[in-house]
């Protein structure tokens, strides 16, 4: 979970610059801190893809307040009509097109902090072909909670609802080290990476 959140938060960082060659340069120094490889051909400000022996990791980010159609998608997950949301469908799109170009032979892992895990999830639900890849035999919930776990912090409004929308998966909540933190605290990847859970 650390090293995922790790990843997430490059991501975050990544989607901030406005010249490639300088944030892939950035990500595959921070990545390779991990033991990752930056794919960067299959990586921009939505999906960012690592990899690491036969593992392949996707990461989707999360919200960019200073981006409508992140908002548009936050509106879609809140009103359930994430399913037809364009972003949603072009992130599973390209999910699709990773896999297919590293083949049946890896083991894919997906990942995202806030919007970036509703998608992560979304995409797991909707498509067969992914299903297949992240090694879940069927579409079933039996066999998909042995394969998603959705983390979160007791108080983080944004993600109160996160079992309830998936139908499936391990929720595992925590609580935020700091009795006093404030909402932004408990949505913050820095929990997951700083805090003891």
């Amino acid at each position: 979970m650390n090293e995922y959140a790790r990843i997430s938060q490059i991501h975050y960082r990544y989607q901030q610059g406005e010249n490639k060659e300088k944030q892939d340069a950035y990500a595959t120094k921070k990545l390779s801190r991990l033991g990752y490889n930056l794919d960067a051909n299959n990586t921009n400000k939505d999906v960012l893809t690592a990899t690491k022996g036969d593992k392949v990791h996707i990461n989707y980010t999360g919200t960019n307040i200073n981006n409508p159609r992140d908002l548009l998608s936050d509106v879609a997950l809140g009103t359930g009509t994430q399913r037809s949301n364009p972003q949603f469908k072009q992130r599973r799109q390209k999910t699709r097109d990773i896999m297919r170009q590293y083949g049946e032979d890896k083991e894919y892992s997906l990942g995202g902090h806030s919007l970036g895990g509703s998608i992560a999830l979304n995409t797991i639900s909707q498509s067969q072909s992914i299903r297949d890849r992240v090694k879940v035999d069927k579409p079933t919930k039996r066999d998909l909670n042995k394969k998603v776990n959705i983390h979160r912090v007791n108080g983080d409004i944004v993600s109160a609802h996160a079992h309830k929308e998936t139908a499936f998966g391990n929720l595992f909540e925590y609580k935020h080290a700091d009795k006093n933190s404030d909402l932004t605290d408990k949505h913050s990847l820095d929990t997951f990476i700083e805090q003891e859970l």
